[in-house]
């Protein structure tokens, strides 16, 4: 049984304990459907992070087939040149998203400026490459969203389970300790009124 609060028995304080357990009450259902939504939101977010992964792997092993490919053909040292021209105008723009009020990072990759031809067969491989980075950060951007998503679902769930278990409870307590000493000293008052009026009957007679 939860312990009850420390207050001075008044009416007052009764009232006040009152008003408390229903705004706690609300709070509760509040935060209650906020987690609800933090956890459906959370599943889809998994779902988009597992397609995101098979995505990746599947450009990384096309991506390495194709260079593969392109090395047997040019040698390695044609990837210097492509290095050098893939850099040219591609940016990585960083931000915040939010998501239920939860703010987590992301990022997404500016359009490139027009490159200059390259040689055949890399045009293609710089494509896929380049899908490739988007996959990657499209990856972490959600991975990045599951664990803030979850630290919040987290936090949202310790706070419905102290409202459950230990502040509503506890406010129960303290409101029924209370009525109990109200008709506790309702009924010694009329005690003491029954053996006033006794006693001043007695008076009277004699």
């Amino acid at each position: 049984m939860s312990s009850i609060l420390r207050v001075r028995p008044t009416k007052i304080e009764l009232i006040r304990l009152r008003r408390r357990l229903k705004l706690a009450g609300k709070v509760h259902r509040i935060l209650r459907e906020r987690l609800t939504i933090l956890i459906n939101e959370f599943l889809t977010r998994i779902r988009e992070a597992y397609s995101l992964r098979v995505r990746v792997n599947q450009r990384i092993l096309s991506v390495y087939n194709r260079a593969s490919m392109i090395s047997s053909i040019y040698g390695d040292m044609i990837f210097d040149y492509f290095t050098s021209t893939v850099h040219k105008g591609t940016r990585v723009i960083t931000g915040v998203e939010n998501i239920m009020g939860v703010k987590t990072k992301t990022a997404l990759i500016k359009p490139m400026e027009s490159i200059e031809p390259l040689y055949p067969g890399l045009d293609s491989f710089r494509q896929e490459a380049r899908e490739l980075i988007e996959a990657i950060i499209d990856l972490g951007r959600a991975e990045q969203a599951l664990i803030t998503i979850g630290k919040e679902i987290e936090r949202t769930r310790r706070k419905v389970n102290a409202l459950k278990y230990v502040i509503i409870p506890r406010l129960e307590n303290t409101i029924r300790y209370l009525r109990m000493k109200f008709e506790e000293r309702e009924r010694e008052e009329k005690a003491r009124l029954k053996r006033v009026k006794s006693v001043l009957e007695r008076h009277r007679g004699a």
